[in-house]
């Protein structure tokens, strides 16, 4: 995975996470990065991007989680 599409995912999830007070700043974050990847591809506008990006999110955070303590069923 690309350094910058490592930041992304990380600013959606903080996005996604944080306080509703940081809303607003954790927003801006995530568009800032957005933009400047898009500004190598300006053929997509932020919704087509963020589309490209959901399927590589939903896997980060899959990956994110931490395993259950408990053994499985026999």
């Amino acid at each position: 995975m690309s350094p910058e599409l490592e930041e992304i995912l990380v600013a959606l999830r903080e996005r996604d996470t944080c306080d509703p007070a940081q809303r607003p700043l954790c927003d801006a974050t995530l568009r800032r990065r957005v933009d400047e990847a898009r500004s190598r591809t300006p053929d997509l506008n932020y919704e087509q991007f963020m589309q490209a990006v959901e399927p590589r999110y939903r896997d980060f955070r899959r990956a994110q989680r931490k395993p259950s303590i408990l053994p499985p069923k026999a």
